[in-house]
């Protein structure tokens, strides 16, 4: 009698353990997942830097689709224009994601220039990424 008793409780923390590595392994990646506004931030960064593989990382399919038909020789042009009308530094104002987390919507302020944008993200494979950023209001 003694003996079965071990061996269900080996079995129950067998259990255990594999329910906390499955709950571990389904909750790692949302845990590590970067919020909407993080990845703007790294999208911004290299667009004032004119980096357009650096923007591509954090682009949407859909976004990446529109600079394809670039030439690779007139995007440098483009982008430099770009990093010149960008706010050097810029708030949150306003945070929404859409029901389902697949949307987002972030209104930010920016300063030098003063200047107000709306930045859609949308989630593919699990990660955020820029669909509009809308850098025009005053």
């Amino acid at each position: 009698m003694g003996e079965s008793r071990q061996a269900k409780r080996r079995q129950i923390r067998l259990i255990r353990a594999l329910a906390l590595t499955l709950a571990l392994g389904i909750a790692a990646p949302a845990l590590a997942q970067e919020p909407p506004e993080a990845v703007y931030a790294k999208f911004h960064r290299a667009g004032l830097a004119a980096d357009y593989e650096g923007m591509r990382k954090y682009e949407s399919a859909a976004k990446a689709k529109e600079m394809e038909p670039i030439p690779p020789e007139q995007r440098g042009p483009i982008l430099e224009a770009l990093a010149r009308t960008l706010p050097r530094s810029y708030s949150v104002v306003e945070k929404t994601v859409e029901e389902g987390a697949t949307r987002a919507v972030l209104r930010l302020r920016g300063t030098q220039p003063a200047i107000s944008a709306t930045i859609t993200l949308v989630k593919e494979k699990g990660e955020w990424k820029v669909d509009d950023a809308n850098w025009g209001g005053r």
